[in-house]
């Protein structure tokens, strides 16, 4: 290895052999470098008449931004060192930067790269990047890595979380695309509410006999374009779901109708009819408001109309 001044028009910046992550917004790293220059220099392998980036993609770029027409660099000559020790100094200088995906991209290379026995990635592979050697371990990160570049897009963005890209790891190509595109990207959704989305949206297509694409079709034409509570695509898949929720649902409204209550007063059933009980909400502006309304309350009990509403809910938590 020797440290050379490389005019950057003899690095090749299409070369993505060792390149793992994304680059994201280097604009802090541009700063930085025009204000003190490189300080942590690049790593590049001889290739040819030109270099291949090693370490370094982010800075290069920045270089690149701020005109420079060449870096001093590390360079190692093309047999020099091999692919596997690339690799290792691609984690040894970004390995308190990488999470689970940016490590998944980093298995997949030394699969490529390398053409390791399974075992061998489990038993050497994984513990030397800090993750547990087991074959369960070695099938997650390899489903992460297979990955297409917009669903990984999202994920280095912070569109997604790191949970809800391993959800759809378990998935086809077509599914999780449409899934990222249709729902994960519109609705916001914590991880356990799209595990669960996921699986019914699965589920219907299943019954049904459709597609995933004409699944979320149905869904989501029931629900308004500008609407993106994870809440309101939640309760479409459910009564989709659970034909005797959107049942009991209908019952419910038919019912509140029938009760011809106060604008003051509002029912509501447990989300999704998950509970035993009913909601009351009361809003009132004075002492003699409250003591008229709650004199109505008392008639609808007596006159069995709450236990109506009770029996509904019943039935559709069933």
């Amino acid at each position: 290895m020797n440290l050379s001044i490389i005019p950057l028009s003899k690095i090749d910046f299409d070369d993505e052999t060792f390149i793992v992550g994304s680059i994201g917004d280097i604009s802090p790293l541009i700063n930085s470098i025009r204000e003190v220059g490189l300080i942590n220099l690049p790593i590049l392998r001889e290739k040819g008449e030109k270099y291949r980036i090693v370490c370094g993609r982010k800075r290069l770029h920045a270089c690149r931004e701020l005109m420079f027409s060449e870096a001093l660099s590390k360079i190692y000559e093309s047999d020099e060192i091999s692919d596997e020790e690339c690799l290792k100094l691609v984690f040894h200088e970004n390995r308190e930067r990488f999470g689970d995906m940016e490590k998944a991209e980093l298995v997949l290379k030394f699969k490529e790269l390398c053409d390791p026995t399974e075992s061998e990635i489990t038993q050497r592979v994984l513990p030397y990047i800090g993750v547990p050697p087991s074959l369960k371990s070695l099938k997650k990160y390899m489903r992460l890595a297979g990955l297409e570049r917009e669903i990984k897009d999202a994920f280095y963005s912070q569109r997604i979380t790191i949970e809800q890209a391993g959800i759809l790891s378990e998935l086809g190509s077509p599914a999780r695309v449409e899934i990222l595109r249709r729902v994960l990207l519109r609705f916001r959704l914590n991880t356990n509410e799209t595990r669960e989305a996921v699986r019914e949206v699965q589920e219907i297509g299943l019954r049904d006999k459709i597609g995933i694409d004409e699944t979320l079709n149905k869904i989501l034409s029931r629900i308004g374009l500008t609407d993106l509570k994870g809440d309101s695509f939640r309760h479409e898949i459910k009564l989709m779901r659970y034909p005797a929720l959107s049942k009991a649902e209908g019952e419910f409204r038919a019912c509140l109708k029938g009760l011809n209550l106060p604008k003051e007063i509002t029912f509501h059933h447990p989300p999704f009819f998950e509970g035993n009980y009913i909601e009351i909400r009361i809003r009132v502006e004075s002492a003699d408001r409250l003591s008229q309304i709650l004199s109505y309350l008392v008639s609808i009990v007596e006159n069995g109309l709450v236990d109506r509403l009770m029996g509904i809910v019943r039935e559709g938590r069933a």
